[in-house]
């Protein structure tokens, strides 16, 4: 799109918008005259409500259709007064009084809505548009309760405040005109500026950008825009020029460096790979530290709160028992509200619901320490750790894995843990290399799942098996075993080398094995290899003693 009908359309859209606030302005003028009518007829009808009650009542009398004269001398003066039509009836709606005398002892049946009814019931004020024969258009009623000295509703006054309604409108009237004319001079103003100022900024601009397009179609860099004013457009065309010139040497410059940068990238790609993973797993233990410090602060509010909060819905509970005690029968409305919550349902499931939000706050509190224990950010580097509780830790984080889909079954996860030592080791990269090797067992057994679902074979449960012993040399030997598909002797030859991987591209880095590889060996001092047979499965076996030789630098 030109930036000539841009400018056009946006002085357009602007004066719309002004057309829009215009006619808002004018629905707000004509709703709030219909506010102040409705308000004005609201306290008329009041006012002679209270008139018709006063005298109604007068002496302990009542209404009723034996003093339908009476009150309908009465409800004569008021609309000779109020100069509009007004009707009294009772509570079934007959009429005792009206303006006009042929309705007398009439059913009111002209509220399609029931709103007299719903009025007498309630006592609250209601408008409805009373439509008939000779009213087609309709005629705006408003009905207001009659009250006796025990605010008793014994009736209702029916005052008609068209009139009303139509002197608001015709007051506001001059307003709306004159936001409507303002509202059209906006868009023909609009109009006028916009084709002005297109016509003196879009021909210019034009012009560079018909040298902007050739010199970028046609790798054409001697191009000059011509200058043919001194204002913003002309600056503009000499700085376009003044750019082009250095655009061409930027490019001569990018050409001889182009082939250097070529090969630092390639350098620098082959680094970043081989850092990715660590990189990753250290940003993930303090990711996973920092979540579960900031969860377990209001976690420990939550729950060390649930127990006050016990013992105080225990103590409400015994008060509320307390008082149904001495106060067996309640008077109806409080009995009404006692039926409508449930008291007895609601101090059952109270204590409840009480009790699972300790079981949950509890359950994320072992999380959440989990996570801390798997991050190992707030320990020093270098430690005698448990080793069967950094395993759980990382079998706790990947229990999302382990879970029932859609696609697969559960996997089974089968310990058997002997009776360990504490361990020196470097507890976070140890973990890391728990997570490779679980990760890559999950992942063979959605692969077996997925494969024996295509081929509708029977799928056989997956299942990952973790053991732990001490050797005869002060070893503590860790197997990782699964019932996947297993891998073959070629695969299993390179299996440690760095960027090897038989994942899909997206899906591994081929460096999971190769970092784990060197933790256990140069980290650790220790061994780690894999056992595999095609169709049956694959086990991975780490040996790290139990006592490091010497004091390691990490």
């Amino acid at each position: 799109m030109k930036i000539s009908h841009k400018l056009i359309g946006s002085f357009v859209g602007v004066s719309l918008l002004t057309n829009i606030v215009g006619a808002v302005a004018i629905a707000q003028s004509q709703k709030i005259a219909e506010t102040l009518a409705i308000s004005e007829a609201e306290d008329v009808a009041q006012v002679l409500a209270t008139s018709i009650a006063h005298d109604a009542y007068y002496d302990n009398k009542s209404i009723s259709s034996e003093r339908s004269d009476e009150l309908q001398h009465y409800i004569k003066l008021l609309h000779d007064l109020q100069k509009r039509d007004l009707v009294l009836v009772n509570r079934q709606k007959l009429i005792l009084a009206d303006a006009v005398p042929e309705n007398i002892g009439t059913i009111f049946e002209h509220d399609q809505g029931n709103e007299i009814q719903q009025t007498i019931k309630d006592g609250k004020t209601r408008t409805f548009l009373e439509k008939s024969d000779d009213y087609p258009q309709g005629i705006k009623l408003i009905v207001v309760p009659l009250k006796s000295n025990q605010n008793q509703v014994d009736g209702a006054v029916i005052l008609e405040w068209s009139s009303l309604y139509d002197k608001a409108i015709a007051q506001a009237r001059p307003t709306i005109i004159v936001i409507g004319f303002t509202s059209l001079g906006c868009v023909i103003l609009a109009l006028i500026l916009g084709l002005q100022i297109s016509s003196s900024i879009a021909k210019p601009l034009q012009s560079v950008t018909e040298i902007a397009q050739q010199a970028t179609q046609e790798s054409n860099f001697d191009l000059q825009a011509s200058v043919t004013t001194k204002d913003e457009t002309g600056i503009l065309a000499i700085a376009f020029n003044d750019l082009i010139e250095r655009v061409k040497i930027l490019l001569t410059e990018k050409e001889q460096q182009t082939a250097e940068l070529q090969q630092a990238f390639i350098q620098l790609h082959n680094t970043q790979l081989q850092l990715v993973q660590t990189e990753k797993m250290s940003s993930l233990g303090q990711l996973v530290a920092g979540v579960a410090h900031e969860i377990n602060n209001p976690v420990n509010f939550i729950h060390g709160n649930i127990t006050h909060i016990d013992s105080y819905t225990q103590d409400l509970l015994q008060l509320v028992q307390a008082y149904q005690t001495h106060y067996p029968n309640p008077p109806q409305t409080l009995q009404s509200t006692l039926d409508d919550v449930e008291l007895e349902f609601l101090s059952e499931d109270l204590l409840k619901l009480l009790q699972s939000m300790k079981v949950g706050t509890e359950r994320i509190r072992q999380i959440v320490l989990s996570l801390r224990n798997f991050s190992r950010l707030d320990e020093s580097d270098f430690k005698a750790v448990d080793i069967h509780e950094g395993i759980d830790n990382t079998l706790l984080i990947l229990q999302h894995r382990l879970k029932a889909r859609p696609e697969i079954a559960a996997i089974e996860v089968v310990k058997d843990y002997s009776q360990l030592p504490l361990v020196e080791c470097y507890p976070g990269q140890l973990n890391q290399v728990f997570m490779n090797l679980l990760t890559n067992a999950i992942d063979a057994l959605e692969e077996s799942a997925s494969q024996q679902t295509k081929a509708e074979q029977p799928t056989q449960i997956g299942k990952i098996w973790i053991s732990t012993q001490v050797t005869a040399n002060n070893q503590v030997q860790i197997a990782i075993a699964d019932n996947g598909l297993g891998i073959s002797q070629t695969v299993r030859e390179r299996v440690f080398d760095p960027f090897f991987t038989t994942k899909p591209i997206g899906k591994g880095t081929g460096l999971g094995l190769s970092i784990s590889y060197k933790i256990v060996t140069e980290k650790h001092h220790g061994k780690i290899w894999c056992d595999s047979t095609l169709k049956e499965g694959t086990k991975f076996l780490i040996e790290i003693p139990v006592h490091q030789p010497k004091p390691m630098h990490g």
